[in-house]
């Protein structure tokens, strides 16, 4: 991979040179490295982003920075989306009752809870987001859930840096030692 370039392998030429499926694709093998970490930036940096604008309304009232907020969240909820179906896709290939899903079970538990606070936010900010001024209910709201967004990170970390998830040390068509082989 020269010059910035980053190659997509249209055919797994670990598998005979067959399409990719659309697990794989999801997974983001044709692209030689998982899916999942690509998307999990935007809904941390858009909740943290909205929990600091609100908290700075209440300094300097700004509607702008309420109605950025409100933007964010629904930018975090899309992002959400696409983590749901890359998180679920990598957890349903985990062995069951393998230390990676249950450590993968309270990743996915908190980061549902917290997404149902920030949601419960959007929802609630929703008709009011040109308001001057933040509610106190949403910065309570969104701090509870950035904890729980924390808690949630924490256990992902686990996965990767001490679980080595979905981390190859091997060739690449070697498989991790807690995933089923594809189907």
């Amino acid at each position: 991979m020269e010059g910035g370039e980053m190659p997509i392998n249209l055919r797994n030429v670990d598998a005979g040179g067959r399409p990719w499926t659309f697990k794989e694709w999801v997974q983001g093998k044709p692209l030689g490295h998982p899916s999942h970490p690509l998307f999990v930036h935007f809904p941390i940096a858009f909740y943290t982003a909205t929990l600091v604008f609100d908290i700075m309304t209440r300094i300097e009232p700004n509607p702008g920075l309420v109605q950025a907020g409100t933007f964010l969240l629904v930018g975090a909820a899309a992002a959400t989306v696409i983590l749901l179906i890359t998180g679920l896709t990598d957890w349903w290939g985990m062995v069951r009752g393998s230390s990676k899903r249950r450590i993968a079970t309270r990743h996915l538990l908190l980061q549902v809870t917290a997404f149902v606070f920030f949601f419960t936010t959007l929802v609630l900010r929703f008709p009011d987001r040109t308001v001057p001024e933040a509610e106190t209910l949403w910065i309570v709201l969104e701090a509870i859930g950035y904890v729980v967004l924390s808690a949630g990170q924490y256990f992902g970390g686990v996965l990767v840096y001490e679980k080595a998830m979905r981390v190859r040390t091997g060739s690449p068509g070697a498989r991790e030692p807690d995933e089923r082989p594809a189907v």
